[in-house]
């Protein structure tokens, strides 16, 4: 199967996990983060603002900013199909952007220099490649950074695939068992 097909096949199987397992798996997701040693010994995070249908980023961040770790979120530039990571003071400042997803409006400090990346995905295989959503924005960010990353993931997501060139695999999976 094409990477295309993957994608709409696995984005199907999120958008139809149920509620209530969802929350259940989030929860675990978001416990094996916190006690994961990447995730304490980090001070600058970056992580997406998740949608829907993707692991709630957004209870992890509010925790994070509890243990006074500096957030940062995706800065995205569509026209150069360029990121890099924009800090995330509070929730309340975020707007949506013409493609509906939060961005943090703010003039915040904008960097490359994380201590970790919590690198989201739709599919992935078991060494760390993943399929994102098409843009190759990860891939480009990740191809010039050194911070440890990670993926939260469910089992569902796991799948095979053949990699490509400018594919860039994460560090550590986080895999929730359904």
């Amino acid at each position: 199967m094409r990477k295309k097909e993957i994608r709409s096949n696995i984005l199907t199987k999120m958008k139809a996990f149920r509620n209530e397992d969802k929350v259940k798996a989030d929860k675990w997701l978001r416990e094996q983060l916190f006690t994961n040693t990447s995730y304490q010994q980090a001070q600058r995070i970056g992580i997406v603002l998740s949608m829907p249908h993707e692991v709630d980023t957004y209870k992890i961040i509010k925790e994070s900013f509890s243990k006074n770790k500096d957030i940062f979120v995706p800065n995205t530039d569509y026209s150069s199909h360029s990121m890099n990571f924009k800090e995330l003071k509070d929730l309340s400042t975020l707007k949506k952007d013409e493609k509906g997803i939060h961005y943090v409006s703010e003039n915040t400090e904008i960097t490359d220099d994380l201590d970790l990346v919590i690198v989201p995905g739709v599919a992935f295989r078991e060494d760390g490649y993943r399929i994102g959503y098409g843009g190759g924005y990860f891939d480009r960010f990740l191809s010039n950074s050194n911070a440890p990353t990670l993926s939260l993931l469910y089992d569902y997501q796991l799948t095979h695939f053949e990699i490509e060139s400018h594919d860039q695999p994460v560090d550590k999976l986080i895999i929730y068992n359904t």
